[in-house]
């Protein structure tokens, strides 16, 4: 009999893993944080347009005596925390509603959907994200936790019963694909016999 391997060079459909999606999580964080720092510019811009410099200077450069204190300092960074928390909160949910992916899952070629295969609704990607504060206040186990999962879900995803899945024909690199091909289980085709009537 001969043997034919068939290896499957997409990843179209299959769990998405830990490295991808951390990768995937950066960027949303960085696009978030940029977002944010652009929109305090713009602030900025407006107070000194329309003559509030006294105000402006007080938002984003405090005396040295307001800078010493540190209920004040502290108030300024946890404002800042809580703000980027909303807009990142509110990005993930509403992109996962309308096109079930982040901006940064989508350049990995990732979509979040059901286990059942259903997009998300507005329940379950809310415990979603709640699930990502669980897992992150819980030393980041819940994370890691994908690396462990056989669906390759974090404790978020059991939380709103999702899973991560390539949305495109992502490649293999050629190391990969490789040691798949020798460790995956050949495909047997079966050998026909000889036509009869080619026997003498």
């Amino acid at each position: 009999m001969t043997q034919i391997f068939q290896p499957h060079a997409s990843l179209r459909g299959h769990y998405a893993g830990f490295v991808t999606r951390s990768i995937a999580f950066v960027i949303d964080l960085v696009l978030v944080v940029l977002t944010q720092v652009t929109f305090l510019l713009i602030v900025r811009l407006v107070l000194d347009f329309f003559g509030l410099n006294a105000l402006a200077q007080a938002i984003f450069e405090p005396t040295e005596a307001t800078d010493s204190s540190l209920l004040i300092v502290l108030l300024r960074w946890g404002l800042a925390l809580f703000g980027g928390s909303v807009l990142f909160n509110v990005y993930v949910i509403a992109f996962w509603l309308l096109v079930n992916r982040t901006i940064g899952q989508a350049i990995l070629g990732l979509r979040v959907m059901r286990t059942d295969g259903q997009p998300l609704k507005l329940g379950p990607a809310v415990r979603r994200v709640i699930g990502y504060y669980v897992s992150f206040f819980a030393l980041f186990i819940g994370f890691l936790w994908i690396l462990l999962d056989d669906r390759r879900q974090g404790w978020h995803d059991k939380l709103a019963d999702t899973v991560v899945v390539y949305d495109w024909d992502a490649r293999l690199g050629r190391r990969l694909r490789e040691w798949l091909e020798t460790h995956r289980p050949a495909v047997v085709a079966p050998v026909e016999p000889p036509d009869s009537r080619l026997q003498g």
